[in-house]
C-alpha cells in the first residue's frame, strides 16, 4: 500500500509541478519576456526548485492531512494578474480609463464577447490550470505558507494593473501640467456664420472614414496586396507615412476622438460616468470638428455597423454637432439586411452611406458624411459576406487579412461609384485607420516593422505628396479644418497640428516617448474637457433620443 502512496506520488506530484509552472511561466512570458531562451530558463529553473522542495518534505503527513484543493493567500492576486495577462494578449494593452469606458459607456455584444473568448480558449485554459494546479500544490504542502506569502506578493508587485495607479498617486508625474500649456483652443471658429470672415468662401464637403485597425503597416509586401484597393487615393494627396500611435487613441472611441477633437481620449471614470448618464454628454468642453462644422450649417451624418452605444460613439457625434445617427440596428433596417454577430457588415453600412450622400447632394446643403467600418476588427476580422472567395488571396490566409483587403475593395467600389455619379465634387475625403491593429493571428508579422497608422486626405487642391515627419492621429482635426478652408489659428488646434502646413508636430518635437508621458500624467485638461456645456444639452438629449 505504501509503495503504491509513494508510486502514484512520484508521478502525480511532478506532473502537477510541471503543468502549473510551465504554464504560468509561458502566460508571465506573454508579457514580459521576448527571448526564449529567457522563458525556458525561468520556467525550469522554476521548475527544478519546486521539484526539489517537494521531494524533501515530509510527503506521507502531507498526503494524510490533505484534500484534493487548498484555498491559498496568493488567490486573488494571482486571479487579478491572470486577467492583466489576458487582457495584454487579447487587446494588446491595459488602461483602466479605457476599460472603465468600455464596460459602462456600452462594450460588446454577446456575439462578439463569444467569438473573443472563442479565439482565447487556449489562454483561458492555461488560467485555469495555474490557478487549480496551485491549489493542488497548495493540498500537497509543497505550498508552504512562506512560499504562499512570497508569491502573493510577487502577484501583486508584478501586476501594473495595481502598481501603476499607487505609483502615480505616490509620486505625482512632473508632467501633469505639461499639456495644458500647449493646448489650443479653437472655441473662436463656432461663431455664427455671420461672424466668419471667410463665410465667402464655397464650403466643401466632407467624408470621413475610419476603417478598422487597417494600419499602414499592412502595406508591407509581406501582407499581399489587401491594402492595394487603398493605393489610388492614397497617392492622390496627402499621405501620413509616419503616423505613430499615442497614448490613449489605442481604440475605436480614443481614435475618433483623437481625429476629431485634437487630443487623447482623457477620462476620470467618475466624471465621465456623470456626464454619460446623467445629461447624455460626451466631452462637452471640447470643441471638436462636428462644432465648428455645425456653426457654418453643415448637415452632419455618422453610419457604423457597431450599435450606437457602443463605447459611447453615438453619444460622442450627439454631443458634437451630428443630427443623423446609425448604428448596427439602424443600417440593418435601413437597407433591408442581414447583418451580422455585433449588427450591420461593411457592405451594408457603405450601401447606406451611398444612398445618404445622394440625399445629401440633393439637399443642397454643405455636409460632413463620417462613416466607421469594421471589417478589420481582431481577432480574426469579419469577412462580409459579399466578399467570400473574391479577395484573391490564397484559401491558406489568416482570415483576418481576408477581412481588410475585402473592407478596403467595398471602401474603393463605394467612392468610385460616388465619383461615377457626381456626388465627389468639392468634396474632400478622409480615410485612416482608427488605430493599430489588436493581437491577431499576423501581430507577430505585424511587428517585425515599425507599426504605423493610416492616413490619406484628398480633394481638389490638396497637394499629392507624403508626410514624412512623426506625427499622430490627433493631427488629423487640425488638417481636416485646413483642407476645408477652415484653418485653425497658426494651424494648430488642440493638441493637433496641420500636416498641410509645415510646422512640426507636437510628436515631432517631443518625440514619441515624452508626448505620451506627459499624456499619461495630465490632471488639468481632463475635467474641463467633461465640464457640461448647457447650450449643447437638448441638442444630444434629441439626437440620443433618435
Amino acid at each position: 500500500m505504501r509503495g503504491s502512496i509513494t508510486s502514484r506520488y512520484w508521478i502525480v506530484g511532478p506532473l502537477i509541478s510541471t503543468a502549473t509552472v510551465g504554464s504560468l511561466t509561458w502566460l508571465v512570458s506573454r508579457i514580459y519576456f521576448q527571448e526564449s531562451g529567457q522563458i525556458a530558463a525561468l520556467g525550469l529553473g522554476v521548475l527544478i526548485a519546486l521539484l526539489l522542495l517537494d521531494r524533501f518534505q515530509d510527503n506521507k503527513a502531507d498526503q494524510q492531512e490533505s484534500k484534493w484543493f487548498r484555498l491559498y493567500f496568493s488567490l486573488f492576486p494571482c486571479l487579478l494578474f491572470l486577467v492583466y495577462v489576458y487582457l495584454e494578449s487579447a487587446f494588446g494593452y491595459f488602461d483602466w480609463g479605457a476599460m472603465l469606458m468600455h464596460a459602462d459607456a456600452g462594450m460588446l455584444t454577446p456575439g462578439v464577447v463569444y467569438e473573443y473568448l472563442l479565439h482565447t480558449g487556449g489562454t483561458i485554459l492555461v488560467i485555469v490550470v495555474v490557478l487549480f494546479g496551485l491549489g493542488a500544490l497548495k493540498a500537497r504542502g509543497t505550498l508552504t505558507r512562506g512560499l504562499d506569502v512570497a508569491l502573493m506578493a510577487f502577484f501583486l508587485a508584478a501586476n501594473p494593473m495595481l502598481t501603476r495607479p499607487i505609483s502615480a498617486a505616490i509620486h505625482p508625474n512632473p508632467l501633469h501640467d505639461f499639456l495644458s500649456k500647449r493646448f489650443v483652443d479653437i472655441t473662436s471658429l463656432t461663431k455664427p456664420l455671420a461672424e466668419i470672415a471667410s463665410a465667402t468662401a464655397a464650403p466643401r464637403n466632407l467624408i470621413h472614414i475610419f476603417i478598422e485597425s487597417a494600419e499602414r503597416t499592412y502595406m508591407n509586401e509581406e501582407f499581399g496586396d489587401v491594402m492595394d484597393p487603398l493605393r489610388e487615393f492614397d497617392r492622390r494627396g496627402l499621405s501620413a507615412t509616419n503616423m505613430v500611435q499615442l497614448a490613449y487613441t489605442n481604440n475605436s472611441i480614443s481614435g475618433m476622438v483623437a481625429a476629431n477633437c485634437g487630443t487623447p481620449l482623457l477620462i476620470t471614470f467618475f466624471t465621465t460616468r456623470q456626464y454619460l448618464e446623467e445629461n447624455s454628454q460626451f466631452l462637452p468642453g471640447l470643441t471638436c470638428l462636428g462644432d465648428v462644422l455645425k456653426a457654418r450649417g453643415y448637415q452632419q451624418n455618422f453610419v457604423t455597423g457597431w450599435p450606437l452605444s457602443f463605447t459611447g460613439q453615438g453619444t460622442f457625434y450627439s454631443t458634437h454637432g451630428y443630427s443623423s445617427l446609425f448604428g448596427g440596428s439602424e443600417v440593418v433596417a435601413a437597407v433591408n439586411g442581414r447583418g451580422n454577430s455585433f449588427g450591420a457588415d461593411d457592405a451594408e453600412v457603405l450601401d447606406l452611406s451611398i444612398d445618404i450622400l445622394r440625399r445629401a447632394k440633393r439637399d443642397g446643403k454643405p455636409f460632413s458624411l463620417t462613416i466607421a467600418v469594421s471589417g478589420g476588427h481582431a481577432m480574426d476580422g469579419y469577412l462580409t459576406d459579399k466578399c467570400i472567395g473574391k479577395t484573391g488571396l490564397s484559401p491558406q490566409t489568416p482570415n483576418i487579412l481576408h477581412a481588410v483587403k475585402c473592407t478596403n475593395m467595398l471602401i474603393a467600389e463605394f467612392i468610385h461609384k460616388a465619383e461615377a455619379e457626381g456626388l465627389m465634387a468639392n468634396t474632400v475625403l478622409a480615410l485612416q485607420s482608427d488605430h493599430l491593429s489588436a493581437p491577431s493571428k499576423v501581430t507577430d508579422r505585424l511587428n517585425r516593422y515599425e507599426r504605423r497608422n493610416f492616413f490619406s486626405l484628398s480633394g481638389e487642391g490638396i497637394p499629392s505628396k507624403p508626410h514624412t515627419g512623426l506625427s499622430g492621429t490627433i493631427d488629423i482635426f487640425p488638417t481636416i479644418l485646413d483642407a476645408l478652408r477652415l484653418p485653425p489659428p497658426n494651424g494648430k488646434a488642440a493638441f493637433g497640428v496641420s500636416l498641410l502646413g509645415n510646422r512640426p508636430t507636437l510628436a515631432q518635437e517631443l518625440g514619441q516617448t515624452q508626448f505620451d508621458s506627459a499624456i499619461y500624467a495630465e490632471d488639468v485638461l481632463v475635467r474641463s474637457f467633461w465640464q457640461v456645456k448647457p447650450a449643447r444639452t437638448a441638442a444630444a438629449l434629441g439626437a440620443a433620443a433618435y
